[in-house]
């Protein structure tokens, strides 16, 4: 298995590399264009692919599993394009992909190999699964947003004490597969469909990203971007809306960040966002109006901005951060590469623009103490490198 996986990979073993300054440790091209990537131990570097079939309009995917020097270990088909993948928190084993055909896998990574724990069918098969978070103060939580402009809660509780990736695949084991007909085939899934109600007020156009509160007093909050051009606030309690603003943006609202013990942990009422408009922006939500719950288009405090060059698709944190006073984000900018950028206060500064080899549309990055990986769409790069 391992050979053919090392045949079908496009490798370059060029020498170290130095790029404006960025040293670049490896590339390769993945086997379908990537939507996502992250790294798993500073050692795996996870990658979900996305093709469309154009004859047919069917939409497939891929789970590349791949070592630190870009030799591709594995890979997976999965039936549904993969449209975001993500590592759960409190147990980096285990991993959440989000799929173009209404579902969600959750997935066990244990020395370099995947196992699928759970499929379950959240949405009818052909709404498109845009995002996937795992809540960082809840276990049990997952948020994913949809073309539909719609977004779901997900409680993944197993009824054990400690919900580890083990405890999963227990009640998934004994939980009730059904047939669901997927793009003229007929694949199993635990159906969720009904069970998890929408948020009260969906985005009108695709919601890109949802993004969970994290220190007080925005713990129970759930954030959402949209095509609308539209940032919400949900209460996660009830589900309720509390406010939305159309008039930050003049392009989709696609990574929103959050502040967190090691990002802007002095200022926990702000948040970070992207938009397709180029920008990256800060800004507080205190005072937003004189109500509890504020509505259509408060306008929040001090709002700044930066132009990166390129829609800013989605955030990566710097390992760096545990030191006191670095605030730093890998932004995913489209059609301008990946780029880095320091945060004091709410004051943006370019450090690192890394466009050479992402020829496409730089979708996927993350990053570790070791090296950052970014990935490019339609010319399937993908790249590990320093700043």
């Amino acid at each position: 298995m391992q050979d053919e996986c090392q045949a079908a990979q496009e490798r370059c073993d060029s020498n170290l590399s130095s790029v404006g300054g960025i040293s670049v440790l490896q590339t390769t091209r993945t086997r379908l264009p990537p939507c996502a990537v992250r790294i798993v131990d500073e050692e795996y570097i996870l990658v979900g692919g996305y093709e469309l079939d154009k004859l047919t309009g069917y939409r497939t995917g891929t789970i590349e599993v791949y070592n630190d020097e870009l030799r591709l270990q594995k890979s997976y088909e999965t039936y549904g394009a993969v449209l975001d993948l993500k590592l759960n928190p409190f147990e980096q084993t285990l991993v959440g992909t989000a799929h173009s055909t209404g579902n969600i896998m959750l997935w066990r990574f244990e020395q370099g190999a995947l196992e699928l724990l759970a499929n379950l069918q959240v949405f009818e098969p052909d709404v498109l699964i845009t995002s996937l978070s795992f809540s960082p103060t809840d276990r049990r939580l997952i948020v994913v947003t949809t073309t539909a402009g719609s977004l779901k809660t997900i409680d993944i509780e197993t009824g054990e004490l400690l919900m580890t990736s083990n405890s999963i695949k227990k009640i998934y084991e004994i939980a009730e597969w059904k047939k669901i007909q997927v793009q003229g085939k007929t694949e199993v899934a635990v159906d969720v469909v009904e069970l998890f109600d929408q948020v009260s007020k969906p985005h009108s156009l695709e919601c890109w990203t949802a993004e969970f509160g994290f220190l007080p007093p925005l713990e129970n909050v759930i954030f959402s971007g949209g095509d609308d051009c539209a940032i919400q606030a949900h209460d996660i309690r009830s589900g309720e809306f509390i406010w939305s603003n159309k008039s930050l943006h003049t392009g989709g609202v696609v990574a929103i960040k959050s502040s967190t013990w090691t990002f802007r942990s002095h200022m926990p009422t702000s948040i970070i966002t992207g938009s397709y408009d180029d920008y990256i922006r800060s800004f507080d939500l205190r005072m937003l109006a004189d109500s509890i719950f504020p509505g259509e288009d408060p306008r929040p405090l001090n709002i700044h901005e930066l132009n990166l060059g390129g829609g800013v698709w989605r955030f990566s944190e710097s390992p760096s951060n545990t030191t006191l006073g670095t605030n730093e984000l890998l932004a995913c900018c489209m059609y301008d590469g990946a780029k880095v950028v320091s945060l004091k206060d709410h004051q943006f500064t370019l450090k690192t623009s890394f466009k050479k080899g992402h020829e496409s549309i730089c979708y996927g990055g993350d990053w570790c103490s070791r090296f950052v990986a970014t990935s490019s769409f339609y010319d399937k790069s993908l790249q590990l490198w320093k700043p």
